[in-house]
């Protein structure tokens, strides 16, 4: 008679029980080491958009006309990005105009108005027709009303030994007096301002522990005369950061005894599902027109 192979029920149930004490044991060891991969994804996506909104953030301080930074509160801050710059012919070249009197020198004359001048220092990049000049920011909200700005309308090449430009401007404007460096910025006429906002930072009270804000910056952002308040981001407003949990900006025009420059510090702390990441860092710009 053959003999039938198998396993009875009593078998069947002792694997189980075997079964389900080893699955329990790995568990123990395997969910946390799964928990903790995620987490650091986490937080290694937290830390690489902390380290943008520094670089974003510093380069658009240390590029700031001078005294242009505004602050309506510790929430946000407003600046004005220059693109290049460079120093101005403040007298005529006297041996080259002789030789050449049907094209002389441009130098710029602050006892009345300039439409044509020269540039005596290579811009790169060079001024597009529209973007401005700005020139002695002495007052923050100076550049902002078009006080020390002027729009340019085209941009050649100074002739012989003149310099590196000839910048033609929309409009005659006065330059202030006084500037013995004569030296100006450009703004580009496409960004003009741009504004950093931490709009609605906090952690959610949902239980997944999110950090409810966003940190944005508006740009291109228009020239305003006042900044009372932080302006109220769009569907399209760029984004640099989600997830904030707390953000504080804070903006020193004269720290320390020199007041040649001044200082931003921002202290972000961002937080995805219980996971933070949190970063302190500051900028200074540069305030001497």
């Amino acid at each position: 008679m053959k003999k039938t192979s198998g396993f009875t029920l009593v078998e069947l149930i002792v694997v189980m029980v075997i079964v389900g004490i080893l699955a329990g044991t790995m568990a123990i060891f395997f969910v946390p080491a799964v928990q903790n991969y995620a987490a650091v994804g986490r937080r290694a996506v937290l830390t690489d958009m902390a380290d943008g909104v520094m670089r974003t953030m510093s380069r658009d301080i240390r590029s700031a006309v001078p005294n242009s930074i505004r602050q309506p509160n510790n929430s946000c801050f407003e600046l004005v990005p220059t693109s290049a710059g460079g120093r101005f012919r403040s007298g005529p070249d006297t041996v080259w105009d002789a030789g050449t009197p049907a094209n002389p020198t441009m130098p710029v004359n602050t006892a009345t108005t300039t439409a044509v001048f020269d540039v005596i220092t290579l811009i790169s990049p060079a001024p597009a027709a529209g973007d401005w000049i700005v020139v002695d920011n002495q007052n923050t909200d100076d550049v902002y009303n078009g006080v020390n700005r002027a729009a340019v309308q085209g941009v050649g090449f100074a002739p012989g030994a003149t310099g590196a430009h000839r910048i033609t401007l929309a409009t005659p404007f006065q330059f202030p007096p006084g500037q013995a460096s004569a030296r100006f910025v450009v703004v580009r006429n496409a960004q003009q301002a741009v504004f950093h906002v931490c709009s609605n930072p906090g952690i959610s009270t949902d239980g997944q522990n999110n950090g409810t804000g966003t940190l944005y910056r508006f740009s291109p952002y228009p020239f305003s005369g006042s900044a009372a308040t932080c302006p109220t981001p769009a569907a399209s407003t760029p984004v640099l950061a989600t997830h904030v949990e707390s953000c504080t900006i804070t903006y020193n025009p004269t720290p320390g005894a020199a007041q040649a420059s001044g200082y931003v510090q921002i202290d972000l702390k961002l937080t995805d599902r219980g996971e933070s990441v949190r970063i302190q860092f500051g900028t200074h710009t540069d305030n001497v027109p």
